[in-house]
């Protein structure tokens, strides 16, 4: 006998979800649909071993998939075809992420028990975050319904390409230093020493250039301690990423993001219009200000900014406006913050805080570029330089002697 997974409805409506126990599937339905249950899904629980089961870790849905979803629900929307059954097809066309098909699922049953999508999508804030919620809530109460969900489809369409573009940025030094300190590793460990050798006999007659004397000292140390040295540049790198995860090293790592030179004030450029972008889109949606900047706070991405928006609740609930928090805090451009403070006093908010999200959105495709361009001749010459340096501190003692001789 083997058990099955099911999820089921009742003729009340209600969902049901359990185990049954079976010789087959065939039988395991025909038993479930004799107590008067309509199957929606039936898995075979002894087949999930601990390798097929999906880990916590892995559960996650990509931007990428959640544009796709919510352009292909706006579509099926658009020629009529029912929330329900749309949704259900999105799960069912789904074959590349189970966990998302899961939740999709989830999502239809719980429509099919009456709820509103944004209820449904609220139970799963790990795919869902406050600002899509909201979105779809405003959407939902205003009858456009498909217009909200086309809008933040272009709007996640929009971030996605902005973070890729930022990532490629980054990846580029990251990986080229990576390997050069791979390289340089390998280097050190299994060629070094064999050079030690002939460079220490040279240096019995003449003195060794202080270069040369630094690569023998750190040959000698790698040779000695290169577990130990593994060991605690492992360790390091474990006890700063469980820091950087507290709240504390967060807000550690947040604060000095935005003070880096030239990544700081691209990073501030990034969350401003990220804000500006989040606000002009929940204003739109009709929700309201203090609610749209709590949403807001929570998906700007720093500690810094989610501070000083919390701010800026505060003075409005004090009978102020926003932009006395933001006139009040130097990390927020000051530029941005008289830009928006004009936008309260001529009514014109919506429209500001638009121009500012286009505006710093073309600055920071500016500064990707930028850097896209100049990191890699900066790379190019840094490593040039290390390389030279190594090399004639190797091969000069060499070039001395045979000068000599």
């Amino acid at each position: 006998m083997a058990k099955f997974n099911y999820l089921a409805k009742a003729q009340d409506g209600s969902s049901r979800k359990g185990t049954v126990t079976a010789s087959n599937s065939d039988t395991a339905l025909s038993t479930l649909q004799s107590n008067g249950l309509i199957v929606i899904s039936l898995q075979d629980a002894n087949t999930q071993s601990v390798f097929s089961q999906d880990l916590e870790i892995f559960n996650r849905v990509t931007a990428r998939e959640l544009v796709i979803f919510s352009r292909i629900l706006a579509t099926f929307l658009e020629v009529q075809i029912p929330l329900v059954d749309a949704i259900s097809l999105l799960a069912e066309q789904n074959k590349t992420n189970k966990y998302f098909t899961s939740v999709l699922s989830q999502v239809t049953t719980d429509l099919q028990d009456g709820n509103l999508l944004s209820e449904a999508l609220a139970r799963h804030p790990k795919v869902f975050d406050a600002l899509y919620v909201s979105m779809i809530r405003s959407g939902e109460a205003s009858g456009g319904l498909q217009e909200t969900l086309t809008y933040m489809a272009d709007y996640l369409e929009d971030q996605y390409e902005l973070n890729n573009k930022i990532k490629g940025a980054l990846a580029y030094p990251i990986f080229v230093l990576l390997v050069f300190l791979v390289i340089g590793l390998g280097i050190a460990y299994f060629i070094l020493p064999q050079l030690v050798d002939v460079l220490q006999g040279l240096g019995t007659d003449t003195e060794l250039p202080w270069t040369t004397q630094l690569i023998i000292i750190g040959s000698n140390i790698i040779q000695q301690y290169i577990w130990f040295l593994l060991g605690g540049l492992i360790l390091t790198i474990g006890v700063l990423v469980s820091f950087l995860r507290t709240e504390a090293g967060k807000r550690f790592s947040d604060t000095w993001k935005i003070k880096l030179p030239v990544f700081g004030s691209l990073f501030t450029k990034i969350y401003v219009a990220r804000f500006s972008t989040n606000m002009k889109t929940l204003l739109q949606g009709g929700v309201p200000i203090i609610m749209a900047l709590e949403i807001s706070s929570d998906v700007v991405g720093n500690y810094v900014f989610e501070g000083i928006i919390k701010e800026a609740i505060v003075e409005i609930k004090g009978g102020a406006v926003m932009s006395k928090a933001f006139l009040n805090h130097p990390e927020f451009p000051q530029i941005a913050a008289q830009i928006i403070s004009v936008g309260e006093k001529t009514g014109k908010t919506n429209s500001v805080l638009e121009t500012l999200a286009r505006f710093y959105k073309r600055e920071v495709d500016v500064v990707v570029d930028n850097l896209t361009v100049l990191i890699e001749p900066v790379m190019i010459v840094v490593l040039g330089i290390g390389v030279a340096i190594f090399v004639v501190s190797i091969l000069m003692p060499i070039y001395n002697i045979a000068g000599v001789l």
